[in-house]
């Protein structure tokens, strides 16, 4: 029997969080993996949080002579980096429909808002991974957004 619309699991929009750990990078591997498959255009996002800028920041301010810009200059450029290099890494393994987004507060809340507003219809996340300051945030947040989010959630050790 040939499956109903509404039972077809779709695979068109995959959303990957990066904050640029080891879970992170494993879950845009499986990412790839599955828009390979699919053709799906991969959705890659970076939530940062301006609290303080971190020495890495202040490290490529230095080098980029951007002294005294605000925090969220330095970030966003830090983040555009960590998104480049996922989109290059997706690129070796032959996905080109990718999206890169920059935001900034709460990851989980920021995770679904997008999921809905954008109509995902998978997230891969890092089960642990790294905020700007260091901590370990992902995993309250791939909790928070596995229990909450509008689509299927992969978590990824």
């Amino acid at each position: 029997h040939a499956p109903k619309q509404e039972d077809t699991i779709m695979h068109d929009n995959i959303l990957v969080p990066i904050d640029g750990s080891p879970h992170a990078f494993k879950a845009l591997d499986l990412a790839a993996d599955i828009a390979g498959i699919y053709q799906s255009t991969v959705h890659l996002l970076h939530v940062g949080h301006i609290e303080e800028v971190p020495e890495g920041l202040k490290d490529w301010a230095r080098t980029e002579h951007v002294m005294d810009a605000p925090s969220w200059i330095l970030e966003t450029g830090a983040a555009q980096n960590l998104l480049s290099a996922a989109r290059d890494r997706l690129a070796k393994r032959g996905v080109t429909k990718v999206e890169e987004i920059i935001e900034h507060g709460n990851v989980a809340k920021i995770i679904i808002d997008f999921a809905h507003s954008s109509h995902i219809d998978m997230i891969i996340m890092g089960t642990r991974g790294f905020s700007d300051l260091g901590g370990l945030v992902m995993g309250s947040a791939a909790h928070k957004v596995s229990h909450a989010a509008p689509c299927t959630v992969v978590t990824v050790r």
